[in-house]
């Protein structure tokens, strides 16, 4: 008879997969999103993180198929425009580099589930996070840089003035602002946009995952929720989890 583990962290694996394929199923079926999750989190006695990761980690297939077809790789930006959402991506990144909960949902994205963004401030790791991901601009050279940080939040207008000076140096033509909602300046239709947040990803023509290809590519992206298999609606139960928060350490995913 075959024997399976008891630990409190293969009992919580067994039932995120399991909740993960139920939330995908009744979205499928035509489930309100926010009704089926409080279901499937009732019925698994799912804890507030792992309701967050199925939240920002598991869409329906149309709507996660309809993303992955708009997604863009790095040699896509050459000499094209880019528009980057500041603040979504430098968090993305700040986290990967602080080994705080990265997920990888099943629409392709590498998304957070820290929620930093109304505290987040300047720190040496935001440096070390623009370091990387101006490190992947550069290797791929668009024709064109946009950054749009959101104003409400503290030291915008810095983080702003520090991407021009960035832009300058690397000779990129771009500009770098700080506006009230960034979602609705990009130009999506003349620019490959930069993000992983949901609306953006559903308004843009093109996207390209800048905070995983950034993280990546120096070698600090680890995903501790992977939800990317989770696509057809025959595939199997997979356990997701790479390492439940409890010291045990995430696997290391290659960069795209």
């Amino acid at each position: 008879m075959k024997k399976y583990s008891t630990t409190p962290f293969d009992r919580r694996r067994w039932l995120l997969a399991h909740a993960a394929d139920d939330f995908f199923f009744l979205q499928n079926r035509g489930y309100p999103r926010r009704l089926a999750l409080e279901w499937v989190g009732n019925r698994y006695r799912l804890t507030d993180m792992e309701r967050q990761l199925l939240h920002r980690g598991v869409f329906s297939q149309g709507q996660a198929l309809a993303r992955r077809s708009r997604r863009c790789r790095g040699a896509s930006l050459r000499g094209q425009c880019l528009a980057v959402d500041g603040h979504n991506v430098l968090i993305t990144v700040e986290s990967s580099l602080l080994d705080r909960p990265l997920l990888k949902a099943n629409d392709g994205a590498v998304r957070d589930i820290a929620g930093l963004s109304a505290g987040f401030g300047l720190s040496e790791t935001t440096q070390m996070a623009l370091d990387m991901i101006f490190r992947f601009i550069c290797l791929f050279r668009p024709g064109k840089v946009l950054f749009f940080f959101d104003a409400p939040m503290s030291r915008s207008g810095q983080l702003a003035g520090i991407c021009r000076e960035r832009l300058r140096g690397a000779g990129i033509r771009g500009e770098a602002r700080a506006v009230p909602v960034p979602e609705r300046e990009f130009p999506y239709s003349e620019c490959i946009v930069a993000s992983s947040d949901q609306a953006v990803l559903d308004a843009a023509a093109c996207w390209i995952d800048l905070a995983s290809g950034a993280a990546g590519a120096s070698g600090h992206l680890a995903v501790y929720a992977d939800f990317s298999p989770l696509l057809l609606t025959n595939t199997p139960r997979e356990a997701p989890l790479h390492g439940e928060f409890l010291g045990q350490s995430p696997a290391t995913i290659p960069p795209d």
